[in-house]
């Protein structure tokens, strides 16, 4: 009977600290989201019961010292040995990956006739034009002129570690599997389905802004794999079910023609994988990871890259990313924390975005964060995802500009890209509303350059991007 009274007396304190409104969160650091909000009352919701579901969702999501429980709870599982599935979304096989080769989605994008009809508007000149005192500046013509042949090749190489004494860091133990996260060896993986209608979509939609741009502008595809292809044994992903990235990428690229100059990665990403080219808690590469892109980029425009040494190198400790929050905090990764290293360019560190309501920011490249949460430290690179930024460097009057388009990956990217332009200009294809070809002929944008993570080859994804151009 005690006992019953002491469990009865501890639920009845947990309900009523539950409802003590100012104790509640609004806002989740860890899993980087606002938090349910309480419903608002409609008859209609009242009555079918999904209001009363709301209000579930409302007060479980929001509870006093969640983040907090949930940790305790997952401390008190790895005392005990406990290593807990979660699911978020159904785990299944993705679309059988076929081989490369000359497909239909570059024909179609060939053939297709030029819609003349257009939406939006680009940002106006006078606002893209405009820049602080310290944005100004003389220069005296571009910093890099362009190399070719093997003057470009012997600067990739110098820039690059032998890569026959590189070492191989593929992991080869089973992870524990924690929701749609792997943990191998105190790392996160995602796994990965391929979509070959998404991944046809996306590759028409390249090929049709190649073509629509052509005259114009050059298009670059640089499509990033994620961690678990270039780090994880190939019969542990097998396994798993995960397709494999590398194949994925070949047919992707052989539907895409020739006027789009494809930036392949996934081998020299493969080649250093005993390198921090992926963060342990979270699913973006590391800067590290975004340089050896740049370094492909490089040798398909034909200029040379810089080294490492050559930019100012800012290290911020303790960041815990996404893999952490989608893992129910588990204890592998948060004993596991990431640094953010980021390289900041030497012509400028300053730029301007425009944030999702239109308002117009002014923010640096590389932005100190040492003292944001543990979770959001990857938003030091140019300010983590908005609709539209763009920088212009005083150190380079050449008229050159590019365009990137990008997800969350390109962030890390964007800052090697600096020295090498007057302007950048980036687009997050995510929340960018306004027509992109048309952008880029008004603007005379001369690169145009795509760099998204292979989720970008899901339906919705390429569903958006082509949106830009219609």
């Amino acid at each position: 009977m005690i006992t019953v009274c002491l469990f009865s007396t501890g639920l009845l304190f947990l309900f009523i600290l539950g409802l003590v409104m100012p104790l509640r969160p609004h806002v989740s650091d860890v899993e980087k989201r606002e938090l349910e909000k309480f419903p608002e009352f409609q008859w209609e919701s009242f009555f079918s019961g999904e209001y009363f579901n709301q209000i579930t969702l409302w007060y479980a999501d929001t509870f006093p010292f969640r983040e907090r429980l949930l940790s305790a709870n997952s401390k008190v599982k790895e005392l005990y040995g406990i290593k807990s599935q979660q699911i978020y979304g159904a785990v299944f096989a993705g679309d059988e990956i076929p081989e490369a080769g000359p497909g239909p989605a570059a024909a179609i994008a060939a053939t297709e006739e030029e819609s003349e009809e257009t939406i939006g508007h680009p940002p106006t000149e006078s606002l893209l034009a405009e820049s602080t005192e310290a944005e100004k500046g003389g220069g005296e013509g571009s910093q890099e002129a362009a190399a070719v042949g093997g003057d470009v090749e012997e600067a990739v190489e110098a820039a690059q570690i032998e890569e026959e004494q590189l070492a191989d860091a593929t992991i080869h133990t089973e992870p524990e599997v924690a929701g749609t996260v792997y943990i191998a060896e105190g790392k996160g993986f995602e796994l990965y389905y391929f979509n070959r209608e998404g991944s046809d979509l996306y590759a028409s939609v390249i090929n049709k802004m190649a073509q629509k741009l052509q005259g114009t502008a050059t298009v670059y595809d640089l499509i990033v794999p994620t961690a678990v292809s270039v780090c994880l044994d190939e019969k542990i992903q097998e396994s798993l079910r995960s397709s494999p990235q590398n194949k994925v990428l070949d047919y992707v690229y052989s539907q895409i023609g020739d006027n789009v100059k494809k930036v392949s990665v996934f081998d020299t990403l493969k080649k250093h994988n005993a390198e921090y080219i992926y963060y342990n808690t979270d699913h973006h590469w590391t800067a590290l990871g975004a340089y050896y892109g740049y370094l492909e980029f490089a040798k398909a425009k034909g200029i040379q890259p810089h080294g490492l040494d050559y930019y100012e190198t800012l290290e911020f400790d303790q960041f815990i990313g996404s893999f952490y929050s989608f893992s129910n905090q588990a204890e592998a990764l948060k004993n596991n924390p990431d640094t953010v290293t980021a390289y900041v360019p030497r012509g400028t560190n300053l730029m301007r975005y425009i944030q999702k309501d239109g308002q117009e920011i002014k923010w640096n490249i590389v932005n100190d964060v040492s003292s944001y949460a543990p979770g959001t430290k990857y938003s030091c690179f140019i300010g983590g995802d908005n609709p539209f930024s763009w920088i212009n460097n005083p150190e380079v009057s050449d008229g050159s500009s590019c365009v990137v388009v990008k997800d969350s990956f390109g962030n890390a990217f964007v800052p090697f890209l600096v020295d090498h332009y007057q302007t950048v200009y980036v687009v997050d294809y995510r929340s960018y509303q306004d027509n992109l070809v048309d952008f880029v002929k008004e603007n005379q944008v001369q690169d145009v350059i795509f760099v998204h993570n292979t989720d970008v080859l899901n339906k919705k994804p390429s569903q958006i991007i082509q949106g830009l151009m219609e």
